[in-house]
């Protein structure tokens, strides 16, 4: 099917050949012209004059009209020789802004920060066969989190003459399955006057929910060939606000499951963010005294601060509220069981387990359901706080909030105070704790700073104490929970691009960082003034504990191989300074903040700096500094000499 919408959606089959060939493939008629209805929406040829624009030019000039008129500002690429065409199109059109990176996976990171805080579909451009190969692992990202990427690329194209040609698939297959897996869907494009077309699906295919990346290839041809007329469209001619309300009958469900529940919890997700549902989600939880979750993709679901935020993983061995609920709702997230095979269920077949959402992957996916609500989150919170009001007086609801409440606010209360104290113990340790850092992080940064996380190790524990919430005088934090490493540096340029007037941070670990190392010299470029806060261990502290519980040679010898990254140390305020971006090295507790009010100083005026700080390893294994001693001059000398 893929394949058939993507020969369409080209050009190359007809409305009357792609009708015959849904039809060949199995569907009834009825069903074949459904489908092709949706396939043309927003793409219908006969738009009105104010929605649509006639223009002539190359294939490459016709992309750049249609990515302008998608309101697009920003153009993150890595540029390579096959792409001429579309970057000669940008000459002429300096509203477009081009933001460069020194590696593809750089620029989708970029792209994934820009749209995580815009919530505006983001636009990438990355070289031809092996450009597309090495965005793989942030690609990864984007499809797990479901971001809105349009990724476009050039192509040189393998089935016009040789099949075996530079910058090309190999023989026999095609660009466009690289990375097919990662993306809604990705297709290829050679004729010149079809590229505005295609890029209007990309835009409209990224964007509807559930959101995700599209991958678009063009050929040299289609980017450069001779000039083509095509229409272009304003934005609010294609792009889609998918805002289904919930069905009647669900929803009246969903209003009986809350209130029969004594142990209710509810685990907010990125649907929540995507449909602007906070306010919601905190008048649902504030009514009705519910127990509230947030699921990691970020820290922006639901504000840490309020009296009935648990924590962001529900674990059902524990006592309530911390799990053992008899109603668990998963409200706009990926699957709870999701991950190997557990030891146990996520969510105890004794209790009831209902669902909302729009991606229906999710729901029902490993977990038996008593309910399932596929609905916008924003629309179907409104609308069931509203069924439960009419259900029961406001004295019983009165009555059902404080028995829910007396359980939930005590021992989250509790919770909180004894982990700030566990933590204030070890405040003066040196190297320093990091519970140190993060309390230092929440004092020093401004009140609403966007903090963006590739901290591993971190998301366990170290940002304990950082005020994340939904509104816009709250810290927003946000990650991946794709976990390939090379995203932060890339996402914190995105983020501040998206949010000029927040402070933006980068909280990322010191592994984090050689993966995307080169990031600085476009913070540098294009002097974005991120705030860039690395941790440095020495080590790949998250595989180390990884190890540590296998609890077998490695850990009985305290000798874990390739995790020790000191010897030689890594220098990475000098790294940064290389490329641009001024930095301050921290060993002491004391130094902290010093260190940090000088970083909003000089991001406050306009330049990026780094502060590396040197911090003590936690967890399983960690004193240990072993690495396998190999000098491989030395042996190879010594080869030499014994022949």
């Amino acid at each position: 099917m893929r394949h058939l919408l993507c020969e369409y959606f080209d050009g190359r089959l007809s409305r009357r050949g792609f009708l015959h060939r849904l039809v060949a493939s199995g569907l009834t008629a009825a069903a074949a012209r459904s489908m092709l209805q949706a396939a043309d929406l927003g793409t219908q040829a006969e738009s009105s004059a104010r929605h649509s624009t006639s223009f002539t030019g190359t294939g490459g000039e016709l992309l750049v009209e249609q990515i302008r008129a998608a309101g697009t500002r920003f153009v993150f690429s890595n540029p390579g020789s096959v792409e001429v065409g579309f970057f000669d199109a940008l000459t002429d059109r300096p509203e477009l802004q081009l933001i460069v990176g020194l590696h593809e996976g750089t620029v989708i990171g970029m792209a994934d920060g820009y749209h995580k805080v815009s919530r505006e579909p983001a636009l990438v451009n990355v070289h031809a066969a092996v450009g597309t190969a090495q965005m793989a692992g942030q690609l990864y990202n984007a499809y797990r989190d479901g971001s809105s990427l349009v990724v476009t690329a050039g192509m040189s194209d393998n089935t016009v003459s040789s099949d075996d040609i530079g910058l090309a698939p190999a023989p026999g297959f095609t660009q466009a399955e690289i990375n097919r897996q990662f993306t809604k869907i990705s297709w290829e494009v050679r004729t010149p006057g079809s590229s505005a077309l295609a890029i209007r699906r990309a835009y409209k295919v990224a964007a509807t929910a559930p959101g995700g990346p599209v991958y678009v290839a063009f050929s040299r041809g289609a980017l450069a060939g001779e000039p083509a007329k095509g229409d272009v469209w304003s934005k609010d001619a294609f792009l889609i606000q998918a805002r289904p309300r919930p069905a009647v009958d669900q929803v009246e469900a969903l209003a009986n499951l809350l209130l029969e529940a004594r142990r209710p919890v509810v685990v907010f997700g990125d649907e929540v963010w995507k449909a602007g549902a906070h306010e919601q989600a905190v008048t649902l939880c504030d009514e009705l005294g519910l127990a509230a979750f947030a699921a990691f993709a970020g820290h922006h679901y639901f504000p840490v601060v309020h009296p009935q935020y648990v924590g962001p993983r529900y674990q059902d061995d524990r006592p309530y509220p911390f799990g053992s609920a008899d109603l668990v709702v998963q409200c706009g997230t990926r699957d709870l069981g999701m991950g190997i095979i557990p030891d146990r269920p996520a969510v105890s077949p004794s209790a009831r387990f209902a669902g909302v959402g729009l991606d229906t992957n999710m729901l029902g996916r490993t977990l038996p359901m008593d309910l399932a609500v596929v609905a916008d989150v924003k629309e179907t919170l409104t609308v069931v706080l509203d069924a439960v009001k009419a259900r029961v007086t406001k004295e019983r609801l009165g009555r059902i909030r404080s028995e829910r409440l007396s359980l939930v606010k005590g021992p989250v209360s509790d919770a909180r105070a004894k982990r700030l104290e566990q933590a204030r113990q070890r405040f003066d340790e040196s190297p320093i704790h990091v519970d140190r850092l993060g309390y230092e992080l929440e004092r020093g940064l401004d009140r609403n700073a966007i903090v963006v996380v590739e901290n591993l190790a971190g998301n366990v524990g170290q940002h304990d104490f950082l005020r994340f919430g939904p509104r816009s005088d709250d810290k927003l934090g946000i990650g991946t929970v794709g976990g390939s490493l090379g995203w932060g540096i890339g996402a914190a340029i995105g983020a501040k691009l998206a949010a000029p007037d927040r402070q933006v941070v980068l909280s990322i670990g010191d592994g984090s960082v050689m993966y995307s190392a080169a990031g600085f010299w476009s913070m540098a470029r294009y002097q974005v003034p991120v705030l860039v806060v690395v941790w440095n261990n020495h080590n790949y502290q998250t595989v180390r504990n990884a190890a540590y519980r296998y609890n077998r040679r490695m850990a009985a010898t305290g000798h874990y191989h390739g995790l020790y990254l000191g010897d030689p140390d890594i220098d990475f305020v000098k790294l940064a300074e290389s490329q641009g971006v001024r930095g301050r090295r921290v060993t002491s507790p004391s130094e902290i903040a010093p260190a940090l009010a000088r970083a909003g100083e000089e991001t406050r005026a306009g330049n990026p700096y780094l502060v590396e700080v040197v911090v003590g390893r936690v967890g399983g294994g960690a004193e240990s500094t072993w690495h396998q001693k190999f000098s491989a001059g030395r042996a190879l000398s010594s080869a030499a000499w014994r022949e």
